[in-house]
């Protein structure tokens, strides 16, 4: 008697998950890290202005985190500056990022500085590039955690 092999959608997504040479990640700006950067900022507020009883004091320090806030928002968290990094494209071999203003780089290798099932921190050459769960599609971040796994 022949033997069927009948496969369910979960096992054809498994096994195609085991053959990936390439994974490709378009990254949008992630609201768990919009949240954790407002949340730090206000705190940072509240004790400048709690624990710090001298108003100049107290003022410099609310203008001073008001500046980075604005050079850090758009940049890091809201990815609209030209240096904003959009793109990912994991090979075997190597990394491929895409910026903002369209500028393209290739790095031989790359090497993750931290892997969770929310985040992930890769590190090709000298830059890092900060992934959260929220910020790619769906089932991607599991995705290349296993490709990361597969070549490191």
């Amino acid at each position: 008697m022949p033997c069927v092999l009948l496969l369910t959608e979960l096992e054809k997504w498994a096994l195609n998950l085991v053959m990936i040479d390439q994974l490709e990640l378009q990254i949008q700006p992630s609201k768990t890290y919009l949240i954790l950067t407002i949340v730090t900022y206000f705190l940072n507020l509240f004790s400048a202005w709690y624990f710090f009883y001298d108003f100049w004091l107290s003022a410099i320090i609310s203008i001073a985190l008001s500046v980075w806030l604005y050079y850090f928002l758009p940049k890091r968290v809201l990815l609209t500056r030209p240096s904003s990094i959009t793109k990912i494209t994991l090979d075997q071999a190597k990394i491929t990022i895409k910026k903002n203003d369209g500028s393209t780089q290739q790095y031989p290798w790359f090497y993750p500085a931290y892997q969770s099932r929310f985040l992930v921190i890769i590190e090709p050459g000298k830059e890092q590039v900060v992934i959260f769960k929220d910020a790619i599609e769906s089932q991607s971040l599991s995705t290349l955690n296993r490709l990361i796994n597969a070549n490191t």
